[in-house]
């Protein structure tokens, strides 16, 4: 008797395990067609801009280029000698880091898996996209600009297009506040609260500023930056809702 009751509880555990691992296949599989899906349409989309889309990325090209006009108050901004101020300008060690992008968006899949919670699971899932779709375009456009950072020379004007010299000619557009303003749309976008959201684009905007008061981008680049990040997380979180 004792071995049959053995036998059933082992049979069970079997078909359990069999049954979440065919699950968890389908849930892999469903979201791996998805990304493909999504990687298409986020790389094709320039060729589908409608009117508004044109207006949008015009008065992004227009804000950076105005933006130029006051790269040079930088210094001004590096001037600011306040001790909590700098420590918060800390930040950009963790936030918009490519270590804290892979952290926030696997932790939620995994924890979507885990939890049965599929909601949690896509959220995971629209942050790894938002990031990397947004960060394969901020790669693009650095190499494209070769804008010098702030550091090697304090000329806001130096540019070396397609030079390929390493991360001192990779200013524009900023890979953090890209990666930061990604990240945050797509998590506010979970919540109807305002407060709420204010809260979580708060570290995006500080991780911005903070490469600037940190000497690693000037203004403009951060605005462009926050902008492709911004932009390409609610364009993802729209793929999702389709």
């Amino acid at each position: 008797m004792a071995k049959v009751k053995i036998f059933l509880l082992v049979a069970f555990l079997v078909f359990k395990t069999s049954g979440f691992s065919q699950s968890l296949f389908d849930k892999l599989n469903s979201d791996a067609k998805t990304f493909a899906k999504n990687s298409v349409n986020y790389f094709s989309a320039p060729f589908q801009f409608n009117s508004k889309d044109i207006v949008r990325l015009s008065v992004v090209g227009t804000g950076t280029a105005l933006l130029f006009g006051i790269d040079h108050w930088n210094k001004d901004f590096q001037g600011i000698d306040n001790k909590f101020f700098s420590s918060v300008m800390k930040i950009d060690s963790y936030y918009g880091t490519a270590w804290m992008f892979g952290l926030i968006s696997g932790s939620l899949y995994a924890g979507g898996i885990l939890s049965g919670k599929d909601e949690i699971r896509e959220t995971g899932l629209m942050v790894f996209e938002a990031g990397l779709f947004s960060g394969i375009t901020t790669t693009i456009l650095k190499v494209a600009f070769g804008r010098e950072r702030p550091y090697v020379s304090g000329n806001k004007f130096k540019f070396h297009p397609f030079s390929f010299g390493g991360n001192k000619f990779y200013s524009l557009p900023s890979g953090h506040a890209t990666l930061s303003f990604a990240i945050s749309s797509v998590l506010a976008s979970k919540f109807e609260n305002k407060f709420v959201k204010v809260l979580i684009y708060t570290p995006a905007v500080l991780t911005a500023l903070a490469r600037v008061y940190n000497n690693q981008h000037w203004f403009s680049d951060v605005f462009l930056g926050s902008a492709i990040g911004y932009f390409s997380g609610v364009y993802v979180v729209n793929l999702h809702k389709k």
